[in-house]
C-alpha cells in the first residue's frame, strides 16, 4: 500500500526571556516580523528606558513570518527594526512589515518600513498571556495554569441507575485518518463525536480517553478515512488500539481487528449498538480516613472513629534526636529544589514552557533560543507533593507538527537539596505512550508528573568531632562534642602570631623590649626589641661607705668608711685623716691670754699669745680719758660703760673687749644684733645678716659640706633635700652657729 508523504513546513517561534514572570508581575509583548526576499538584511531589538538592549532578533530567514514572544518587566520600551541594506523590507523586494500586540491592549504595527532603522515606543503594564483550558477543579480535565475558561471542562458523575463507560482510543502512525462517533441509544443524541483530519500530526500514538454515563446502551462508529484502520504497522508505523470498559476496570468492548471491516462507505472499522447494565453497588471500606491518626486506611471510602494519633517526631533510635514516643518521622520543611530545562537543539522552548504547583504557589518555566540549559532554586513551603505540567499558550504554535519538531530534544529535572533527582524526563518528556508530540493541557489529555520534594526527615545523626569554633580542629558539621585542640596563647592554629605588629616572628604580647648592647650596663639578653641602654659607671655602690656614689651602677671595689673629726686645718682639734665632720666638732683655736693673772684671761683661749695678756692697772675715775693698762680698747670700753671700770668686769665688758679687738664700730652692745640666719624654716633662699664681710658655709645632718665657703648673703638652697643644716658663720676667730 502506497502511503501519503507528509511535508512539514517549520515556523520558527522563539521565546527570548529566560523565565516567564510571576502572575502578579508578568509583562509581555509579542513580536510579529514579515521579512521580504532578503530576509539576512533585517534584524530588531527592544531597548529599555536606559537604552539598553533587552531582547534581539534571532537570524531571520527569507519571506518568513514570526512571532515571538517576550518577557520583559513592566515599564517603558522602544521596538527598533533595522535594514543592513537600507531599503526596509516593505516594498522594493517583498511586502514585509513589522508589528507588536499582547491581549492587554498593545497592538502597534509599520507596513512601510522602507529605510535602514524604523522604532515603535511603547508602554508594558503588567500583563499575563492568556492560557485557555477547564478551570473547574472537580472536572477531570482541570486545567490549574489556566487563566480563561475554554468550556471545555468533563464531569463525569454518574447516577446509581447509570454506567460510567469509559472509551480509550489509541491513535496510530497516520491520527488525522480517525474519526469517531459516540450515539446515547435512549434519545439519539452524540456523547462525543470526532470526524476525520480533527486528530492531527501531533496526536500519534496518543491515547485519548472519553468517559460518560450510559443508562442502556451507545451506537459505536469508528472510522478510518484511508481505509486500512488503526493498522498502522502494516505500512511501517505504529499500531492503534481501541478499549471501552464499564464500571472502572471490566473491558465492555475491545477492537480485536485494527484493519477496516469492509462497508458500504468504505472505511468503517466498526458500526453497531454496545449495551450495559447498571455498576454493581461498591460495598464501602469502612476505616479511619485521616491519616493524622496511626489507624488511617488509605483505602477506606466512609469514615470510621479514628483512635490513635500520630506523634511526629524522630523515629531513629541512632539518631541523636531520637524520640521514643513518635510514631512517625517529622519531615523537614520547608524544602529548596531546583528545577533544571534543557534544550539540546538551542532552539528555546518557543510558547511552550513548564508549569509547576503546590498548593496555593505556582510557578512557570521557559527557555529561550541560544540557551542549552537553564535552572531555577525554588523555596517549597512544605514537603506536600508537586505538579509538573506542560505549558503551551494557545494559538501561538502554527501547528503540531512544529510543536514535535521544537520539543523533541527537550528535558526537564527536579533536584532536591540533598542532591536527589526527584524528576528526571528527557528527550521530549511529555511523551503519551512514545508519542513524540507534546500535548497541551487545555486538550482532551495532558500529561502530568507527580514528585515529592523529600528533603530529609528531622532525625539528626551524631556527627563526632570538635564543636567550639575556637578551635583549631573546629567541625561545623559535628554536633556532639570530642577533643578540641587549641592554639597557643597569642599563635593561631598555624602556629603564627595573631598580633606581630613588627613582623619580627614574636608575638606582641611576647616582646621583651630592652638594650641589646652587650657592653651596657643594663644589657638584657632575652630582649627582643631595643630598649634604652645604661652605661657602665664605676665606683662605690655602698650607701654606708664615705664615697658612695649614687650614680654609680658598678662596684669598683674602692669604697672608703667614714672617719669622723674635724676637717678644718684652721681649727684647734684638727685631724687630717678624717673625711666627715659632724656639727660643731671643730674647736676654734683661740690665741689668747691663758694667763689667769690677766686682766684678760681667757678661759676658752687653746692657744696662748702671751702678748695678748693685760694686766689690771687700775681704773681711773675723773677727769680725763679712763684707760686701761696696756690696751686702748679698755679705754673704749669705759668710755661705752664705765660699768665695766667702776663696778667691775664682766661678761659683758668682755665680749665688748672681743669686739674693740675685731674693729666692730661703737655702740654696739650685744653680739646678736650683729648676726642673723633667715627664714627659718627656709624653702628656698636664705639670706645672711652681717654688717661686715663674713664668710658661711653649710653642712648637712652628716657633716658633709653641701654649699662651701662663702661670702653671699643670699643663698639657693632649692637644689638641697629637705632635713636640717648647720650654717657656720666664720670672721676671723669668732664662729657663729646657727641650726
Amino acid at each position: 500500500m502506497i502511503r501519503k508523504l507528509l511535508t512539514i513546513t517549520l515556523l520558527t517561534l522563539l521565546t527570548l526571556s529566560n523565565t516567564f514572570a510571576q502572575p502578579d508581575d508578568a509583562s509581555w509583548v509579542n513580536v510579529t516580523v514579515q521579512t521580504d526576499n532578503y530576509g539576512g538584511e533585517s534584524s530588531w531589538e527592544i531597548l529599555n528606558s536606559d537604552n539598553i538592549a533587552v531582547a534581539v532578533s534571532p537570524p531571520l530567514q527569507n519571506n518568513t513570518l514570526i512571532n515571538i514572544m517576550v518577557f520583559l518587566p513592566a515599564g517603558e520600551y522602544v521596538f527598533v527594526m533595522y535594514d543592513s541594506f537600507g531599503d526596509g523590507i516593505c516594498c522594493s523586494f517583498g511586502q514585509g512589515f513589522f508589528g507588536l500586540t499582547n491581549t492587554c491592549g498593545l497592538e502597534e504595527f509599520n507596513y512601510e518600513f522602507d529605510s535602514a532603522i524604523d522604532s515603535i515606543p511603547f508602554v508594558l503594564e503588567p500583563c499575563l498571556p492568556i492560557l485557555l483550558g477547564c478551570m473547574n477543579e472537580a472536572a477531570d480535565n482541570y486545567n490549574p495554569w489556566a487563566n480563561q475558561d475554554d468550556g471545555s471542562c468533563e464531569i463525569v458523575d454518574c447516577d446509581s441507575l447509570e454506567t460510567q463507560v469509559s472509551m480509550e482510543l489509541t491513535l496510530d502512525t497516520w491520527p488525522s485518518e480517525t474519526g469517531f462517533t459516540l450515539v446515547n441509544i435512549a434519545n439519539g443524541q452524540p456523547y462525543e463525536q470526532v470526524i476525520p483530519g480533527e486528530f492531527n500530526f501531533g496526536d500519534q500514538l496518543v491515547t485519548y480517553t472519553y468517559d460518560f454515563c450510559v443508562s442502556l446502551g451507545f451506537e459505536l462508529v469508528l472510522v478510518d478515512e484511508y481505509g486500512d484502520g488503526l493498522n498502522g504497522s502494516a505500512s511501517g508505523g505504529e499500531d492503534g488500539a481501541c478499549v471501552i470498559t464499564a464500571c472502572g476496570d471490566s473491558v465492555l468492548w475491545e477492537l480485536e481487528d485494527l484493519a477496516f471491516t469492509e462497508f458500504d462507505d468504505g472505511n468503517t472499522m466498526y458500526s453497531g449498538a454496545i449495551f450495559t447494565e447498571p455498576c454493581p453497588p461498591v460495598p464501602p471500606i469502612v476505616g479511619c480516613m485521616d491519616d493524622d491518626y496511626i489507624d488511617y486506611n488509605p483505602d477506606a471510602t466512609a469514615q470510621d472513629t479514628c483512635m490513635t494519633l500520630h506523634t511526629w517526631g524522630c523515629t531513629d533510635p541512632e539518631a541523636m534526636n531520637y524520640d521514643s514516643t513518635a510514631t512517625i518521622d517529622d519531615l523537614n520543611s520547608p524544602c529548596s529544589i531546583q528545577i533544571i530545562l534543557e534544550d539540546d537543539a538551542g532552539d528555546g522552548w518557543g510558547m511552550s514552557g513548564i508549569g509547576m504547583k503546590q498548593g496555593d504557589q505556582q510557578w512557570l518555566f521557559t527557555v529561550g533560543p541560544g540557551v542549552f540549559s537553564e535552572s531555577w532554586d525554588i523555596m517549597l513551603d512544605s514537603d506536600e507533593e508537586v505538579d509538573i505540567y506542560y505549558f503551551q499558550d494557545g494559538g501561538q504554535q502554527s501547528s503540531a507538527q512544529e510543536l514535535a519538531f521544537q520539543t523533541l530534544h527537550n528535558s526537564v529535572y527536579a533536584i532536591n537539596q540533598d542532591g536527589d533527582t526527584l524528576l528526571s524526563e528527557g528527550s521530549n518528556p511529555f511523551l503519551n505512550n512514545g508519542q513524540s508530540a507534546l500535548q497541551p493541557f487545555s486538550t482532551p489529555e495532558w500529561k502530568v508528573y507527580h514528585f515529592t520534594p523529600y528533603c530529609g526527615d528531622s532525625c539528626i545523626p551524631y556527627v563526632y568531632g570538635c564543636t567550639d569554633n575556637a578551635a583549631c580542629n573546629y567541625d561545623p558539621e559535628a554536633n556532639t562534642n570530642v577533643d578540641c585542640n587549641y592554639p597557643v596563647q597569642y599563635y593561631d592554629c598555624n602556629n603564627s602570631c595573631v598580633n606581630d605588629y613588627d613582623g619580627d616572628g614574636v608575638c606582641d604580647e611576647l616582646e621583651v623590649v630592652g638594650c641589646q648592647d652587650p657592653t651596657a650596663f643594663n644589657y638584657n639578653s632575652a630582649a627582643t626589641d631595643p630598649g634604652e641602654c645604661i652605661p657602665v659607671i664605676f665606683g662605690c655602690t655602698d650607701p654606708t661607705q664615705f664615697n658612695y656614689n649614687p650614680d654609680a651602677n658598678t662596684e669598683n671595689g674602692n669604697c672608703i668608711p667614714f672617719i669622723y673629726g674635724c676637717m678644718n686645718p684652721d681649727a684647734f682639734n684638727y685631724n687630717p685623716d678624717a673625711n666627715t665632720e659632724l656639727e660643731d666638732s671643730c674647736i676654734e683655736v683661740v690665741v689668747d691670754c691663758m694667763d689667769p693673772n690677766a686682766f684678760n684671761y681667757n678661759e676658752l683661749a687653746n692657744t696662748p699669745n702671751e702678748e695678748a695678756c693685760l694686766y689690771d692697772a687700775g681704773c681711773i675715775t675723773g677727769p680725763g680719758v679712763p684707760y686701761w693698762y696696756n690696751d686702748g680698747c679698755y679705754a673704749w670700753i669705759i668710755d661705752i660703760d664705765p660699768y665695766c671700770c667702776e663696778v667691775g668686769w664682766d661678761d659683758t665688758c668682755a665680749e665688748l673687749y672681743s669686739y674693740c679687738e675685731q674693729g666692730w664700730p661703737q655702740g654696739v652692745y650685744d653680739i646678736h644684733d650683729v648676726y642673723n640666719v633667715y627664714p627659718n624654716p627656709v624653702n628656698n633662699i636664705l639670706y645672711i645678716q652681717s654688717p661686715i664681710n663674713t664668710e658661711t658655709v653649710i653642712y648637712n645632718s652628716l657633716g658633709q659640706v653641701v654649699i662651701s665657703s662663702t661670702k653671699e648673703k643670699r643663698i639657693d638652697m632649692t637644689h638641697l633635700p629637705n632635713g636640717i643644716y648647720n650654717v657656720v658663720i666664720n670672721h676671723i676667730n669668732k664662729i657663729i652657729i646657727k641650726s
